[in-house]
């Protein structure tokens, strides 16, 4: 999804709430952090089916943080993120801004502004397609975590596109929970996409609602065995869309089975898709096909330290006919943080 959303009303609230939380803080900026890196990617697709064309997606984002801790629980973060795909001309449009406000204590986590998407949400394939991680890394909007023993749940919203003359208002909602219990773990997602009108045409125009779901058990033996990841899931995931004064809900259903393997650096992830095929428009389109099945088989190159790169080699077998592609990422992560003097008394300034 290629949809950049003008961001600097969103980032002058942010400013404003950020700014009165350092004030009324007694003791802040105790910390001063930073954070850069780099997310390349090359992703090659053969695909020879009706769902998805084929087509390579190659490029760099770099990216750079400033931030401060105003205590153990409260921190700031300033940045920015930029995607450079090879072959093409530097586009202002793929310029995102960092600036968040992140809250953190047991068991609640928060976050709020213009934050990575990668560290918090991991949502399966069907429901929201990996070029979200290519073009739109960051999420605009609120994340909210509740973290113990027996799990997680979280929730999101992501603000995609401001009303505009010739825009529509979209937003994303989803979120995650996860059970655990000995070797066995329940996991639900869910998400939804809202299409509203534009600022322009709203008699001619219809608002979409589209979203999806998906509900599984399954039992981790990463610990029981001499591999270091074991785990085999199955569910129900299902999707529905409306354009409202054009058809009435429809809704898609089918059953998912996941399993995946690792040893040290090596490792295999399968997924066999059966159902009549989902109508989810942020998910993979592969998944609109009756019959999916994906094999990947991947090499961890690097795996220590700040730098992490794969080389993947998949497999899709879309309505028995068989699509490859390959992908190749390198994420690099550098960061550190310097103490700073603390300010508990404004008399003191």
């Amino acid at each position: 999804m290629h949809t950049k959303t003008p961001f600097f009303n969103f980032t002058r609230l942010g400013i404003g709430i950020s700014l009165s939380l350092i004030f009324i803080n007694q003791s802040f900026c105790q910390k001063l952090m930073w954070n850069a890196g780099i997310h390349s990617f090359f992703d090659n697709r053969e695909y020879f089916n009706k769902y998805s064309n084929d087509q390579t997606i190659c490029g760099v984002r770099p990216f750079g943080m400033i931030g401060l801790s105003l205590d153990e629980h409260n921190e700031l973060e300033f940045g920015f993120n930029f995607l450079y795909e090879f072959g093409s001309t530097l586009d202002t449009k793929y310029a995102q801004p960092i600036f968040y406000y992140h809250y953190e204590t047991e068991p609640v986590k928060v976050y709020f502004g213009s934050f990575e998407r990668k560290k918090l949400i991991n949502l399966p394939l069907v429901l929201q397609s990996d070029t979200f991680q290519y073009y739109r890394p960051n999420v605009e909007g609120i994340f909210l975590e509740l973290r113990k023993t027996w799990g997680y749940q979280n929730g999101w919203i992501d603000w995609i596109s401001k009303q505009g003359p010739e825009k529509k208002e979209a937003f994303l909602i989803g979120g995650t929970g996860f059970l655990k219990k000995g070797v066995f773990f329940y996991r639900h997602d869910f998400i939804m996409t809202h299409y509203a009108l534009t600022g322009m045409d709203t008699v001619n125009e219809h608002i979409r609602d589209n979203g999806g779901m998906y509900a599984g058990i399954g039992i981790n033996l990463s610990h029981k065995t001499f591999l270091d990841s074991l785990t085999l899931s199955t569910g129900f995931t299902g999707s529905y869309d409306r354009t409202r004064d054009i058809y009435p809900f429809r809704f898609y259903k089918g059953s998912l089975t996941e399993f995946c393997a690792q040893y040290k650096a090596l490792g295999i992830h399968s997924i066999v898709y059966l159902g009549t095929g989902q109508m989810q428009l942020v998910g993979d389109a592969l998944y609109k096909a009756k019959s999916y099945e994906r094999i990947d088989l991947f090499w961890q190159v690097f795996r220590k330290g700040p730098v992490k790169g794969q080389v993947t080699f998949s497999f899709h077998f879309i309505d028995a006919n068989l699509n490859y592609s390959q992908a190749f990422t390198v994420y690099m992560d550098l960061g550190g943080s310097k103490n700073l003097k603390s300010v508990s008394n404004y008399s003191d300034l």
